[in-house]
């Protein structure tokens, strides 16, 4: 990605979560969401919005993946490898969006008006620490699936 595709992708972000922070303090737009959704709550928000994004660029990826190397050029390794890559950045993409919505549920249970330091906190924090590993795993994978390049015939 160039300069600009950075900025307008990360303006793009900030408008999105601009417009979730509105749609969060919303009370209608909650009804709605869980008259249409049941069991969606803005305690896993992150989570659904992640796991939205993640599908439509899983499939997106590997669509674009066929077309550019099945289509175009008939390289079937190519064509895995790439989608490999795709997948795992899905992978990072959606243990990253569980690991901010623990994060978020974390911080919701100390907001509370007693937060007793207990178990209770205590899982919620190992559960942050394991997602963020899971993460980290997920990255240096991606990173070294971005190493290797397919042998040209």
């Amino acid at each position: 990605m160039t300069g600009w595709q950075w900025f307008w992708t990360l303006v793009g972000f900030l408008l999105l979560v601009l417009a979730l922070t509105f749609l969060y303090f919303f009370p209608p737009f909650e009804t709605l969401v869980n008259i249409v959704l049941t069991g969606f709550t803005f305690q896993n928000s992150i989570f659904w919005v992640t796991v939205i994004i993640g599908i439509g660029g899983f499939c997106a990826f590997h669509w674009s993946a066929y077309k550019t190397y099945i289509g175009g050029q008939g390289s079937v390794e190519s064509m895995v490898l790439t989608s490999l890559r795709g997948s795992t950045f899905t992978a990072v993409l959606l243990s990253a969006g569980a690991a901010l919505q623990a994060v978020q549920n974390a911080c919701v249970y100390l907001l509370q008006t007693s937060y007793p330091f207990d178990g209770g906190f205590g899982k919620k924090v190992g559960t942050i620490i394991a997602l963020v590993v899971i993460t980290g795993v997920f990255c240096i994978i991606f990173w070294l699936l971005k190493l290797i390049r397919p042998v040209k015939a």
